[in-house]
Parts: C-alpha cells; structure tokens; sequence
C-alpha cells in the first residue's frame, strides 16, 4: 500500500480470515471469527507480530518496565472488556466461548449481568430508544450547536470548478483491501472524473480522454466520463486512487473534529494532447 512508503519495518500480517479474533458491526453485534487457512508466504497474525515486538522489547527493559501481552487471542478480548467497564460499550460479561456459543452478542453485556445469569441480548434491542440511555441525569443526548466558519477555497477566474471527491461502491479507502481484486478492478480500473456533459463539451472533451486536474497546490491526471449526476460548475473525483485526491485537496483539517475539507477545493481542467503518455501516466498512479 502507499503507507509502505513511510515505513522503517514492514511486517506482513494476515488478513481476517487467516486469524483468530473478534469483529463487531454496525448493529453492534461482536463475532468470533476463526482462521480458515494460514497466512501465504512471511504473513503473520497480528498477534504473533505483537509478541514477538513485545517479546524484543522486553530483552532491553528492566523487569519492572517489561510488556504483558497476551498469548491468545482470547485473552486479549478478556483485557478488552475490562478496558470497558462501566462504558456505554461494555463488554465486560462476554468471552470467546460465549460468542460461539451465541452466534454473537450484541453490546452491552456487562459482567453484572453475566454473574447474574442474565442471558445476552438475542437482538433488535435499541440502544437509543431506551431510558436513561445517554449519560446524562435525564437520559437524554445534548445537541451543541457550532459557530459555522467559512474559511475553505472557493471557485474563482483561475480555478473555476468545484472538486467534489467520495466513494466508489467498488474499493474501499486507499484500495489496501481492495486494490488487488479481480472483479473491482474490472469495473473501477483507473482514476477518473465524472464531468457534466455541457462541461466537457465547453472545454473540448470527450467521453474516455484523459485530463489533467489542476489546483493551487499540483495535478493528477484522470479519466473523464461525462454525466449529468454532477452540475457543470463541479466534478466528483473517487478518493481511492493513489495520489490524486491528496495531491488536489486541501491540507486544511477541522479543528474539532480533524475531518479534512476533501469537498471544498477548487480546479481548473486542462486538455492533454499525448492521450498515449497520459495514459501511461494514470496506469502509474493506480499501482501500489
């Protein structure tokens, strides 16, 4: 992946089905995942890696400054749950076997209830329908208003267009996951822009030619597909190909949040005569 590149050490790890351990989704179910077939190659599991850290990390400290880290994957969970204790995701009652043996526990479970024989939620339950769910003394959330503040680019005689970036159904942040995939690949290949077709006709382009983006911090050369889904004064860029979002966008970050302004810069779109070389140039910037 592009973050190798920033890497003093690079530890191959397995992936979820080649290791033990737990996940949790959005309807805050915690499942035990087992692996089905080791890790290819060098691959380790996170675990292992960790050890063997913590393992030399150790050989160099005083016994009174050494890492405690578990052997298994089980008792990492337990650590986990004592790490939740009294939080809103307490998971603190459950365990491995009892994961299995639920097919997954939603969360909370506390210890409490697991002492008392309070058998897991089953499923359905709401979390923020309940009373007293938020930790408030009437039970209720506090909504804080904040001051909006206007202080990103915006569009002006140099840099005219709007960039919008976002998701494609087909990868997933910086394609770490998906980058690699036959069939993702197959229908999201290459970096591209989606452009209005009263646009591109203005500025001489046609469907499947590639461009060259252009803001007031440097370039990436994408693809454009003409479409009405975006106005004329805007383009969407996917934010997955290597280089071409990061290189357009603002460096700019929300200071409550960190979020950064990935939706607030401004371009200006260039024709490219060597469609050849430009192509070869948009294949670059999708390898990793």
């Amino acid at each position: 992946s592009e973050s190798n590149q920033y890497a003093h050490v690079y530890l191959p790890a397995g992936t979820w089905a080649e290791k033990e351990g737990v996940m949790t989704n959005t309807e805050r179910r915690i499942n035990l995942i087992n692996a089905i077939t080791p890790p290819p190659g060098e691959a380790k599991a996170d675990l292992w890696i960790f050890n063997q850290m913590a393992k030399r990390f150790n050989s160099n400290n005083r016994d009174d400054n050494k890492v405690n880290f578990p052997d298994k994957s089980a008792d990492i969970f337990l650590e986990m749950g004592e790490l939740s204790k009294g939080r809103l995701a307490d998971i603190s009652g459950m365990n491995h076997q009892l994961l299995e043996k639920n097919r997954g526990i939603q969360w909370p479970y506390t210890e409490k209830q697991a002492a008392v024989g309070e058998a897991p939620p089953s499923g359905g339950k709401r979390l923020y329908t309940e009373t007293a769910t938020f930790r408030y003394p009437d039970g209720k959330a506090k909504l804080i208003p904040l001051p909006f503040i206007d202080n990103n680019e915006v569009p002006d005689e140099k840099f005219p267009i709007w960039l919008n970036t976002g998701r494609l159904i087909e990868h997933w942040h910086g394609r770490t996951k998906t980058g690699k995939i036959g069939n993702n690949n197959k229908y999201s290949p290459i970096p591209f822009i989606e452009i209005n077709p009263d646009l591109a006709l203005e500025l001489g382009i046609k469907r499947g030619e590639y461009v060259r983006l252009v803001s007031r911090r440097s370039d990436a050369v994408v693809m454009a597909t003409p479409t009405h889904r975006v106005p004329k004064n805007m383009v969407f860029l996917p934010f997955h190909f290597h280089d071409c979002a990061n290189r357009l966008t603002l460096g700019l970050l929300d200071p409550h949040s960190r979020q950064p302004a990935y939706k607030q810069s401004a371009i200006r779109i260039e024709t490219i005569e060597d469609q050849k070389a430009a192509a070869q140039l948009s294949m670059e910037m999708r390898n990793f």
